[in-house]
């Protein structure tokens, strides 16, 4: 699968070479003068205007300027009358109108952004204009350009079969470009769906808006989805940028992991990536050249933010950051030689003028790339996450089957009763215990217990109590100094663990129960219908070694039910209510019921009103025959 990704990025990355040779091979650009004088079209044509020396690279005018006139020459060297095309590489400009002098007749066209583009005959995503010249005709052409925002014109004057040309091998360089960032999308996507992970989420929905920014801002949008549209495509645009800065943040967040390393950075690069956003949202309502200047400082900001934080974590031992880093220096290095190039302070060139694009399709394979290396250590993480969990599990299967060792393998059995036992442990094992001694037919002892916590810890100590009770066998027939011995032992097996527990002694020569009880929940007694509770206090074994504990007795008669359960039977099932209240009203309906139903409905009506399984569950019902 790796492989597979690797020759998948260098498809990739041959493809972007392409789209470099593409859009290398350029023409000359006509020398032109310029000025910013507010005059009329009549003004211009008089010659009152102070032009600048002819210049060559001079096409990108600031960020100040709304307007510039242009002027330049258009020479036919042939002997026959040919045509040319002008093409300014601005599809976002506002307006460009075109006036020459042929024949001493003035002629004008005129190009709005909101408009369908001028040349119906060949659709283009540029502002372009067809020039007729005569034989051997030298023409002056001069252009008023306006913008809000950016005031860039780059101007190309092609015959009509060289322009073709240039419009396929044009075509080419953009669709390599858009295929890149598709098929990344697609992968990426389908990457996400699998493993759920948000750095792929984010990273897809960064690689979107880059889609639409490139088709807004290289005028795709326009000239293939809505050529005869009236729309402004800048507010959209800007809210394009600014969610991409804002998925980007996103994306490095948790793909950086810096919340765990750095929380103040983590929050930091958030607040900043948030007010990025809700600054996208009023691009609607912002003048469009602030939004446009206020990009130039938010931009280099934000990445340099994120860069810092890519090295920091780099520094920290996210190895993946390397990639990360080296991304985001390749959009940098491409986004200074286009905002150089817009300057005119370096000459205009391919680089220059795809800077962003080109920059950024690096970019955003860099990110696959680091992505694809993070998804590569998930797995391993995963894998062994997996083998852990099976040891765990198997684990717990060999505590489960030793816990039913110590817990007995049947219930208890007499002449004189019916026992019924359900043990319900929260987790695989638990840690609530019962055991019973029966030295002869006329009398039984049954103890239960309440290990304090869950799991395997508390399933372990269980069995020091197993130990403590079956140590105290000596004192089976006094329940209260069973519970002393059993404290006295574990005070000194136990470490910061206390236990609930109960122990019941049952004579019937004398059909007598004695009962003590260590913090346990009291007896439930049901007679004749009437359900009654039997309580004993006493300190939870564990806490003070001699503490002396209590005992109640009662005398039995044949039809009594009795109930011995821990205190995970009726807690965390209505809030703020006691044993009484939550349990006499689900016994008292199914009192009449025969033994087996009735255990089984009482587990059942609990179990209905029971939001959530809390604590494990020992019941042990009891009928006197």
């Amino acid at each position: 699968m790796i492989q597979g990704i690797l020759r998948g990025k260098r498809s990739l990355l041959f493809a972007l070479l392409l789209l470099a040779n593409c859009t290398s091979k350029l023409p000359e650009r006509p020398i032109i003068q310029y000025s910013f004088q507010d005059l009329t079209w009549e003004q211009v044509l008089s010659g009152e205007v102070n032009w600048s020396k002819p210049e060559e690279m001079k096409y990108n005018f600031g960020y100040w300027k709304r307007f510039v006139w242009v002027k330049f020459e258009v020479i036919n060297p042939s002997e026959s009358p040919s045509q040319y095309i002008l093409d300014i590489e601005s599809p976002w400009v506002d307006e460009v109108v075109l006036t020459w002098k042929s024949l001493g007749v003035v002629e004008t066209s005129v190009y709005r952004g909101k408009d369908s583009h001028t040349l119906k005959e060949i659709p283009h995503r540029n502002p372009v204009f067809l020039l007729d010249l005569l034989p051997n005709e030298k023409r002056i052409v001069y252009l008023k350009i306006s913008n809000v925002g950016i005031l860039s014109a780059p101007l190309r004057i092609w015959t009509r079969n060289s322009f073709f040309g240039r419009v396929e091998r044009d075509y080419i360089a953009n669709g390599i470009y858009f295929g890149i960032i598709s098929a990344l999308l697609l992968y990426n996507l389908l990457i996400f769906i699998s493993v759920k992970e948000k750095a792929y989420l984010f990273y897809c929905l960064y690689l979107t808006t880059l889609l639409i920014n490139y088709a807004l801002l290289g005028g795709f949008f326009k000239q293939l989805l809505i050529p005869e549209s009236f729309l402004n495509i800048k507010p959209y645009l800007y809210t394009s940028v600014n969610a991409s800065l804002l998925f980007v943040g996103l994306f490095s967040l948790t793909f950086l992991n810096l919340k765990k390393l750095n929380p103040k950075l983590d929050r930091l690069i958030l607040g900043s990536a948030v007010a990025i956003g809700v600054y996208s949202v009023f691009s609607f309502f912002i003048p469009y050249h602030w939004m446009e200047i206020s990009f130039i400082y938010t931009f280099p900001y934000f990445i340099l933010l994120l860069v810092s934080s890519g090295i920091y974590s780099y520094w920290k031992g996210v190895k993946s950051s390397l990639f990360f880093v080296s991304a985001w220096v390749t959009l940098f290095v491409g986004v200074i030689v286009d905002s150089l190039t817009k300057a005119s302070i370096l000459p205009t060139t391919t680089f220059g003028r795809y800077g962003v694009q080109i920059g950024t399709a690096f970019e955003v394979i860099l990110f696959s790339l680091a992505l694809g290396r993070r998804l590569r250590f998930l797995l391993e993480e995963n894998i062994s996450s997996q083998n852990q969990l099976t040891t765990i599990r198997k684990d717990l299967e060999i505590a489960r089957r030793i816990q039913m060792r110590i817990l007995p393998a049947e219930a208890p059995k007499s002449d004189h009763l019916s026992a019924i036992v359900s043990y319900l442990p929260l987790y695989d094992i638990g840690g609530d215990f019962y055991d019973y001694f029966d030295s002869n037919e006329n009398e039984l002892g049954i103890v239960i217990a309440d290990v304090t916590g869950h799991g395997v810890s508390a399933a372990l100590d269980s069995s020091t109590v197993k130990i403590a009770f079956r140590n105290a066998k000596g004192f089976m027939h006094s329940p209260k100094e069973l519970m002393a011995e059993m404290n006295r032992f574990l005070c000194t097996s136990l470490n910061a663990r206390f236990v609930s527990a109960a122990y019941v002694y049952f004579d019937f020569d004398q059909m007598k129960l004695t009962y003590s009880s260590a913090g346990n929940p009291p007896l439930i007694l049901i007679r004749d219908k009437e359900v009654q509770s039997v309580e004993c206090p006493g300190l939870l074994l564990g806490v003070k070694p001699n503490f002396s504990y209590e005992q109640k007795d009662l005398f039995l008669k044949k039809g009594d039910r009795l109930l011995i359960f821990t205190d995970g039977l009726y807690e965390n099932l209505k809030p703020n209510e006691d044993l009484y209240s939550i349990l006499f009203p689900e016994i008292q309906p199914i009192v009449g019921l025969e033994q087996n139903e009735f255990h089984q409905k009482l587990l059942d009506r609990l179990s209905a009103i029971r939001t959530i399984l809390k604590d494990d569950i020992t019941l042990i019902s009891i009928d006197i025959v």
